[in-house]
């Protein structure tokens, strides 16, 4: 089963000529002096903030990236707006949320009206260009739209497999990336790169490995990852309840500890290649000339809430995600930013750092001020998880589910719980005390729940709505996706559906 998708994944990885860029840039000279900065940004997929050193986790999983946030601006409280690649992505390169650009389904491509994050750089001059270990991120999602060069996972890590070959994909993204920072001679650019190195099966190199773990576990460990992948009738990724556990005779602490263990290896492999880019960066003089951005799409679960792996569910260890802006003279360095923003605020924030102008239609807004020590807005955080129709011969049903954080407060509205986790419908956790999320207090904050689930529908509908090209108050039942009787009432109590 798992090499039929990986077939699919492949053969959707066509690479016809990307299109020219509106406004070509002409080649500069290195030795020209440089009136714009260039832009890479760096992302570290399945990169969960809390098992990085830098925000605070004991262990030495970031020492590069403590420096490097030393030197800039690191957020302590970024939230991506889906808990797996394809639509969190959609989000990133849009600034749209996932419900308005449609993207939930692994093969969905989004639509070229979006004006993509690379796309607007290179039709301001920027020369574009981004290397991907994901496949997800690429031809494959129309998400190389913008790139003038775009280099795709199949021809960085074995077969474009990113949950197969995770491990060490930084490094071998280096070897593509690095040789094209030494040639190139293009200035503005702006250069996207997508490592793998936490995503599962966990197989960091032996380097790392020795660092992290007890060797002398692996092998037991992987009969046991093999042991769960049978016990389930879907095989790609290893998402696993209590259930999947029991079936394989496999017990949980142990397993879970020691696949920590690799996580936090990988996490500081890719560390060490994120080091090797900036040297590269600096022994050519561009870092100090350079806007650089470290984040991730998403995190990862092991079992805090009884699951593994992501795509399922919104707590904050999946949503929680890193964010590092370095831009030498521009910004201040060692601040660190407490007011909570989210992924789909990093594109506006880029153009205006760079001073160029801000497409139409984005959803997000900058948080710019933030990095100059201004206070935040206040502004809500939305996160949303959908299931894939179509899908159903390689994933579980994912359940639909919507978030709001705001404030101290984040509410988890479970329109459809995920097969094999059962949910109350609405969940209320005070974050600021309970960042975990272990303690729900719903029944005994209702008027404060239903506030805020009355904000989570309203802009939910507003993104149906906006997806299906129509009127608020023509929105109909039919463009809206698994609504649970409940729902529909507090939907026509807002006055959305007659």
């Amino acid at each position: 089963m798992f090499e039929t998708l990986m077939a699919l994944l492949i053969s959707a990885q066509v690479e016809p000529p990307l299109p020219p860029a509106s406004v070509p840039p002409a080649p500069v000279a290195e030795a020209a002096p440089r009136t714009q900065r260039s832009v890479v940004f760096y992302l570290i997929d399945t990169c969960r903030a809390d098992r990085m050193s830098v925000n605070g986790h004991t262990r030495p999983t970031t020492p590069f990236m403590e420096d490097l946030a030393a030197r800039g601006v690191r957020f302590s409280h970024c939230f991506s707006q889906a808990p797996w690649t394809k639509p969190s992505m959609s989000a990133i390169l849009t600034s749209c949320y996932p419900s308005v650009t449609g993207m939930y389904k692994l093969l969905d491509q989004l639509d070229g009206s979006f004006v993509t994050l690379p796309e607007a750089f290179r039709d301001s001059g920027w020369y574009t260009a981004g290397f991907s270990c994901n496949p997800l991120m690429g031809r494959l999602s129309n998400y190389a739209q913008g790139f003038r060069r775009f280099t795709e996972a199949t021809t960085i890590i074995p077969n474009g497999d990113p949950i197969g070959f995770a491990g060490g994909s930084a490094k071998r993204m280096n070897l593509k990336a690095l040789p094209w920072i030494e040639n190139n001679r293009e200035w503005p650019y702006f250069l996207y790169l997508h490592s793998v190195d936490p995503h599962e099966e966990y197989k960091p190199e032996p380097e790392f490995l020795h660092q992290f773990a007890d060797e002398a576990l692996e092998p037991e460990f992987r009969r046991q990852w093999k042991a769960l992948l049978d016990a389930k009738p879907k095989q790609v990724a290893n998402h696993c309840t209590k259930e999947h556990f029991e079936a394989a005779g496999v017990a949980i602490e142990p397993f879970v500890k020691y696949g920590l263990d690799l996580y936090d290896a990988n996490v500081r492999a890719n560390d060490e290649e994120i080091l090797r880019l900036v040297d590269a960066l600096e022994s050519r003089g561009e870092f100090d000339d350079t806007i650089f951005v470290i984040t991730a799409d998403h995190g990862e679960e092991f079992m805090e809430h009884g699951g593994t792996s992501h795509a399922f569910m919104l707590w904050n260890q999946l949503i929680h995600v890193p964010l590092i802006i370095v831009a030498p003279g521009l910004l201040p360095e060692g601040l660190v930013v407490d007011a909570p923003v989210q992924s789909l605020d990093i594109y506006p924030t880029l153009c205006e750092l760079a001073g160029i102008a801000i497409p139409d239609g984005l959803q997000g807004r900058s948080f710019a001020p933030l990095l100059h020590g201004e206070p935040g807005d206040g502004r809500a955080i939305f996160s949303e998880n959908h299931e894939m129709p179509g899908s159903e011969q390689f994933f579980f049903s994912q359940g639909n589910t919507l978030s709001v954080i705001d404030g101290p407060w984040k509410l988890i509205l479970n329109l459809k719980s995920p097969v094999n986790r059962p949910r109350p419908r609405r969940e209320l956790y005070r974050i600021d005390r309970d960042f975990g999320e272990k303690e729900e207090i719903a029944e005994a904050n209702g008027e404060l729940a239903d506030r805020l689930e009355s904000r989570l529908l309203d802009w939910w509908a507003h993104n149906r709505a906006r997806h299906e090209g129509v009127d608020i108050a023509e929105l109909t039942l039919d463009q809206l996706q698994n609504v649970d009787p409940e729902t529909l009432e507090r939907l026509r109590q807002l006055g959305y559906i007659k």
